[in-house]
């Protein structure tokens, strides 16, 4: 048995979720973050568990083919990014291997039906979206990996648009100028929290986002710094947080110049998508794993289906465009208001959109309307919970989709149905996040025809 600060060699075989890579010691699992599979490392212990040992890595005794110079001069402090050391189709296969092991190790489905993980057509410049700390140490950038009150200043980044990196310079020029202090999370105190860049792939339209706590700046200023480094800027907005966590929403925002939102454009809908607004992140493959939901539901003309945190309705209109007749269920209000809105904005009809907490609203759903034919969910990264999945297992659905972002939880939730008489037919990966390793999964079930009597 290891002890803290011994020094090992390891094998890396494989990449586990979270990222760190995976190789064994005298049969103990020992866990090596920044390696990459077929790695052959010293490493030093750190951690250690009866059933596995956590190491950090000393040196790279035998490099992977698989690893690869980073492209960012950032990565590694940074937290944007995880996996720039490995060629991207050995993170693909990674994440593929990833859902794979989770639905068999978590789930119990060891002969599940998983497909080929759907690749990012491009790996690089993919974020819609991305949000930038201010901090005392670093004025502004990225946290720092692992380290939620420190950031990482940065002059390049390979996620979001070059015009993204572009509106970070000239605000960040714009606070030194105006002598602006950045909120410090370990006193509380400041005045700056974050910039929020939201792009439309789709349309080429930008919403900036400032928030900061209560009380006055240069707007004209800053808004002035904004059209500077980006003039085709679509909205300017300011939110406020009065909260002392750096993931409090913001109480109220005000509209500093343009729209309040920005139109995009996935799998041929149009979206308002607002500072606070929950879209997937990666446009073109959302696109995919909405076209491919729509797929997995069909015959849809004249059926009921039922979608559950259903957000701004992504998954809702696309599968009423192909002819459903779609009741979503979302806990946030504005996500339904919005949702209602975009149904107008892209002239579709047979849709109904319901505030509430799933759990409570579901049998209702279900009382009112029947069994649905096809019921979809895609709950937050903690998935569903296995009181919802009761409650999805007892809704009689004909066919469920559950399109999932952890693996983790995925597994777990799924098997849940299992004694409501529902067979997991297939599991289709996409890659929604290059460079990290998260990864979206979309299962379909279908439940056992009845015997006849």
């Amino acid at each position: 048995m290891f002890k803290r600060d011994d020094e090992t060699e390891v094998t890396i075989t494989r990449l586990a979720y979270g990222g760190r890579g995976v190789g064994r010691v005298n049969g103990l699992v020992v866990f090596v973050p920044a390696t990459a599979p077929g790695d052959v490392v010293r490493a030093r212990v750190g951690r250690v568990r009866r059933s596995y040992a956590e190491a950090d890595v000393i040196s790279v005794t035998t490099a992977s083919p698989e690893r690869i110079a980073p492209r960012c001069p950032h990565f590694g402090p940074c937290g944007g990014c995880t996996w720039q050391h490995i060629a991207y189709p050995a993170q693909a296969a990674a994440k593929e291997a990833i859902v794979r092991e989770s639905l068999g190790h978590l789930g119990g489905f060891r002969d599940a039906q998983v497909r080929s993980i759907i690749s990012a057509p491009d790996p690089w410049y993919y974020r819609n979206k991305m949000e930038f700390s201010f901090h005392p140490e670093g004025t502004l950038g990225l946290h720092r990996r692992g380290e939620w009150n420190r950031i990482v200043p940065i002059d390049v980044c390979y996620l979001q648009s070059e015009t993204s990196v572009a509106l970070v310079g000239g605000v960040r020029a714009f606070v030194r100028k105006a002598q602006l202090v950045p909120y410090d999370p370990r006193t509380r105190a400041g005045f700056l929290r974050s910039l929020v860049v939201r792009e439309g792939r789709g349309t080429g339209e930008r919403l900036v986002g400032l928030l900061t706590g209560p009380g006055a700046f240069p707007v004209d200023a800053f808004v002035a710094a904004v059209r500077s480094a980006a003039p085709s800027v679509t909205g300017i907005v300011h939110g406020i947080i009065t909260g002392v966590s750096d993931g409090a929403p913001p109480s109220r925002i005000e509209l500093l110049d343009g729209r309040p939102y920005l139109e995009e454009v996935v799998a041929g809908l149009r979206f308002r998508v607002g500072l606070e607004t929950f879209f997937q992140t990666n446009t073109a493959q959302a696109t995919r794993m909405v076209e491919h939901v729509v797929t997995q539901a069909q015959p849809l003309a004249g059926r009921t289906v039922v979608d559950l945190y259903c957000g701004v309705g992504t998954f809702a209109l696309a599968l009423a465009r192909a002819g459903g007749r779609v009741t979503g269920v979302e806990l946030v209000p504005a996500s339904v208001e919005a949702a209602r809105g975009n149904a107008v904005l892209n002239g579709l009809e047979g849709l109904a959109f319901t505030f509430g907490d799933v759990r409570v609203v579901l049998p209702d759903v279900v009382a009112q309307g029947g069994a649905p034919d096809v019921l979809v969910l895609d709950p937050p990264r903690a998935g569903a919970g296995g009181r919802v999945m009761r409650k999805v297992g007892r809704s009689g659905a004909r066919r469920i989709i559950y399109v999932s972002c952890n693996p983790t939880t995925l597994a777990p939730d799924l098997k849940e149905l299992l004694p409501f008489g529902y067979d997991l037919v297939e599991v289709q990966p996409f890659d929604l996040f290059p460079q990290t390793y998260h990864v979206e999964a979309v299962a379909v079930l279908d439940k056992h025809e009845e015997e006849p009597a």
